[in-house]
């Protein structure tokens, strides 16, 4: 099957002359009679009445026309504020569907959209009150809007009755502590939800939502989480704007655009203000900023707010230790990494460097075990090898061999990776689980790690490539009280590699406990506070009802040595600012809640998050967001055309790598107005009848052996070329906000082929270190 293609109209385009005409200003085209906009995205017209006879309702115009982020940064909370532009291009009146990426940790507190000048605001209810209520304003023609959360990053806005011709801008904003490491802070911005992999079988019923893959028995709601991404090579009508404020509260040393290239401005020795270089982005990476701040690496700071809604503080301890050299802990490492189809490309390349120079810094009485995993499981050993360097070069010769291919069957991956049995004895079990976590199965797998007879285990997920699975990569983290690490697409593996291993191998302390002194505290989050790593700061937040001041101390233990270290506390009688503390506990508190109901929901449970939910007005798995224009002058009348919002595929996946057959013909999508309840039924296009649908057929792995071949790739997958060269050190950067997809205009190619562009993506090369430094 010849593959779409998209025609970019650029400021030169009349120009070049690609079957367009030139209508009125130079920086403006025209295709089939219709206008077209400086840089809007359109499919060329063989191409798309190809398309058209697969699929009746396809359209070659783009309804997310833009999305706007500003974020202000003020110590170690961000308030974020997101604008989705939605246009209807159609002469029917249009509901836009849209499944799109937050931070994991991010509180959605508020909440609104916009036609011209008016304003309508949003209210979080019961989610199926919420929709009741979005879904009686659609079929009355009234504008509304509706924003539900399908995982904690996640999320489905529908918009509905926008009129022909016109534009709504959705607004919504979030907040959400910034990553602390040592003096290093980062701050992430999602734009894009990869593709999941799902296991199990089809449930033969409606799907309970939109998407491309059938619910089944392990995933019941793989519809909601499964947005059919756009084919590789196409990009969206939809650019991303970002700017941050930053008000470090101390003196800014650097800011690094660790995945997009950034121009920065300092207004003072800790204000700085930072945007994308070029202005936009292409949305098909999370866009990652790190910044340095000069001075002590240990962290005291405390925030707290006291208004109407409540008093509330957020203390931050990152308490420096040192103890005598001594001899090290054993350990069993367990290197478990992920070999799917997702990780073909920069993934897997990132993935064979990163574990190789893990097996390079295991001591001498160490303990490690390797597993690869993809729709079947490969193991190095039975048991675990001793760390000389002979196994440790057999070892990384079986990594040097693992390649991308098949489904993504991590939940029995990790049964063959822990098992039942403990560690040796004075050993202490380190999971480092390597993978892009693209599967839809969160929850199970979360549930498996929460186990009572896992409790022995520390949990160290490394999150590869441009979109990874932050809820389970975090929680995975969360729960096996180890701490998480994302190597991007852009990142030097060695040098992440180095960073992870610096960390793991100091002592942490254990057996952590506040003592409040005089303070008076309640409803505290953590309520159980984790092991306490190098460089990896505490933060504990809660609710008071006495203002007071007073001393705080934390104690714990590093190899049975007794530390601790002190703050002053105050809490305040009044304190306007900090507002933002309110529901920020409470997401954190909801995010307990759910933690600790992981494979066993209880009803209590879900009362408490929908009373949290309510009362701070968050988003949550079971509140959700409506906005319904009231007063509407006019009722909106004919019929009702529904889009559904592609993604992009994220930087460096291809189709073949996720089992996506593009030649497939598949039925058109229902036009019109959705059956009872919101759902589209699926359409039957060409799914498998069993199992995962990003899943490859069983391949027989071969038994364990010290090192074997793997298997040759399943033919629907694209076999990985294997690691280019690793860069000799420091952390490479894109070469642009948008310039991840380079589009050639071929003059001669576009008068034969209907005016056609071809894109490009391959990657620039990594500047220098001296020009980048590291990361």
């Amino acid at each position: 099957m010849k593959r779409p293609v998209l025609v970019f109209v650029a400021a030169f385009a009349a120009a070049v002359g690609l079957m367009m005409s030139s209508v009125g200003r130079a920086e403006y085209a025209a295709i089939r009679g219709i206008p077209v906009t400086e840089g809007q995205m359109r499919i060329a017209g063989p191409d798309f009445d190809r398309i058209q006879q697969a699929q009746p309702a396809a359209t070659d115009q783009f309804v997310l026309k833009e999305t706007r982020v500003e974020a202000e940064i003020a110590g170690v909370l961000a308030r974020v504020r997101v604008e989705q532009v939605f246009e209807n291009p159609f002469p029917e009146r249009l509901e836009a569907v849209y499944v799109f990426p937050l931070p994991e940790d991010a509180a959605v507190d508020r909440y609104w959209f916009q036609v011209g000048e008016k304003v309508i605001h949003g209210v979080v209810m019961k989610r199926e009150d919420a929709r009741r209520e979005y879904e009686q304003a659609r079929d009355q023609g009234r504008k509304a809007a509706l924003l539900e959360e399908e995982r904690p990053d996640i999320f489905t806005q529908s918009v509905a009755n926008i009129p022909p011709k016109q534009t709504i801008t959705v607004h919504l904003e979030y907040v959400h502590p910034v990553q602390i490491d040592g003096n290093r802070y980062l701050f992430r911005f999602p734009m894009v939800v990869g593709p999941r992999y799902i296991p199990g079988q089809p449930l033969g019923r409606p799907n309970v939502g939109r998407g491309w893959l059938p619910d089944t028995d392990q995933v019941p709601d793989a519809s909601r989480v499964t947005p059919e991404p756009l084919p590789q090579g196409m990009r969206s009508g939809n650019d991303v704007k970002i700017s941050v404020k930053l008000d470090a509260g101390m003196p800014i040393q650097n800011i690094t655009g660790v995945t997009h290239e950034l121009e920065s401005k300092k207004e003072s020795e800790t204000v700085a203000t930072i945007q994308l270089k070029g202005q936009k982005a292409i949305p098909d990476k999370d866009f990652v900023l790190e910044y340095r701040l000069a001075g002590e690496e240990t962290v005291l700071a405390s925030l707290a707010h006291r208004g109407q809604s409540g008093a509330y503080f957020a203390l931050v301890l990152q308490p420096k230790w040192k103890t005598e050299a001594g001899e090290l802990t054993p350990r069993e490492v367990i290197l478990l990494l992920d070999c799917s189809g997702s990780m073909t490309g920069p993934g897997i390349s990132q993935l064979r460097i990163f574990a190789q120079h893990v097996l390079d810094r295991l001591n001498p009485q160490d303990a490690f075990r390797i597993v690869g995993f993809n729709n079947t499981t490969r193991v190095f050993r039975n048991q675990p090898e001793a760390a000389s360097p002979e196994k440790i070069a057999e070892g990384k010769e079986f990594i040097r061999q693992l390649n991308a291919s098949g489904g993504t069957e991590m939940l029995p991956a990790l049964r063959t990776a822990l098992g039942n049995a403990p560690a040796e004895q004075n050993h202490v079990r380190y999971l480092v689980l390597v993978t892009d976590a693209m599967v839809g199965n969160d929850d199970a797998i979360l549930g498996y790690l929460n186990q009572p007879q896992l409790a022995d285990v520390r949990v160290f997920p490394v999150a590869v490539g441009a979109a990874p699975n932050h809820y389970l990569i975090s929680r995975a983290a969360e729960m096996g009280r180890g701490f998480a690490l994302q190597v991007t697409n852009q990142d030097n593996p060695a040098e992440m590699a180095k960073r992870f291993n610096e960390k793991v191998s100091k002592p942490y302390m254990t057996d952590l406990e506040i003592d409040w002194g005089k303070l008076k505290v309640r409803d505290l989050v953590p309520e159980t506070l984790p092991d306490l790593y190098a460089d990896r700061p505490l933060v504990v937040m809660g609710r008071y009802d006495e203002p007071g001041k007073g001393e705080v101390t934390l104690k714990g233990n590093i190899r049975g040595q007794a530390v601790k270290t002190t703050l002053t506390l105050s809490l305040p009688e009044k304190l306007a600012a900090h507002d933002s503390l309110g529901p920020l506990w409470a997401g954190r508190r909801i995010r307990q809640i759910w933690n600790r109901n992981l494979g066993r929901e209880t009803q209590q449970g879900k009362d408490e998050i929908i009373r949290l939910g309510l009362a701070h007005q968050l988003v949550t798995r079971y509140t959700s967001f409506v906005a319904v224009e009231s007063d509407a002058a006019e009722l909106a009348k004919g019929n009702l055309r529904t889009e559904f919002i592609q993604p992009m595929m994220p930087e460096g996946i291809p189709d073949a790598a996720i089992g996506v057959d593009r030649a497939r013909p598949r039925t058109a999508r229902a036009v019109g107005q959705p059956p009872a309840g919101g759902h589209h039924p699926q359409d039957g296009r060409g799914l498998p009848a069993t199992g995962g649908v990003n899943r490859a057929p069983d391949v027989a792995m071969a038994p364990p052996a010290a090192v074997q071949s793997p298997p040759p790739p399943p033919p629907a997958y694209q076999a990985d070329p294997g690691p280019p060269p690793a860069p000799a050190s420091g952390s490479g950067r894109s070469s642009g906000g948008s310039g991840s997809v380079e589009w050639l205009f071929l003059a001669a190619l576009g008068a034969l082929a209907g005016g056609r562009m071809l894109s490009s993506r391959a990657r620039p090369p990594r500047k220098p270190d001296d020009e980048t430094g590291s990361r």
